[in-house]
């Protein structure tokens, strides 16, 4: 998890958003981080890696994306990773590195991203109530 510019991601409702003057955390997805990744590309030959933005906002929620506790990746409040709004960003737009999120987290948002583009079902959806005991 990382902090990059707001002006630099493309979100919906883009002609009445709001820019946030601070930085937003993004979850890198692709193992393309020159730092961690084990299949890391020199920025050089492959400037960019794909992000799923974190809003602590419930506006344009949807059923795909991943709740995220306050602490998971060192986020310092909750909130939800839109997997609606995957895309690619330059390397050199990321920030400072919050931290890691667990597997099980990544997982899940490896399947609503799988989900997403229509290439796995989805298991049985939890209720808010079954959500909030689980973090």
């Amino acid at each position: 998890m990382y902090y990059i510019a707001d002006s630099v991601l493309a979100l919906p409702g883009d002609e009445s958003r709001v820019i946030h003057d601070e930085k937003r955390p993004v979850l890198v997805i692709s193992d393309q981080n020159e730092a961690h990744g084990v299949n890391a590309e020199d920025k050089r030959s492959w400037p960019t890696v794909l992000v799923v933005p974190i809003s602590s906002s419930t506006s344009y929620k949807t059923r795909f994306d991943v709740r995220l506790p306050a602490g998971c990746g060192n986020l310092p409040k909750k909130g939800w990773a839109r997997i609606p709004a995957v895309q690619p960003v330059e390397k050199d737009h990321l920030r400072d590195m919050l931290g890691q999120v667990p597997s099980e987290v990544l997982d899940e948002v490896t399947a609503q991203v799988l989900n997403y583009l229509g290439l796995i079902e989805p298991e049985t959806e939890l209720d808010d109530s079954e959500e909030e005991a689980l973090l």
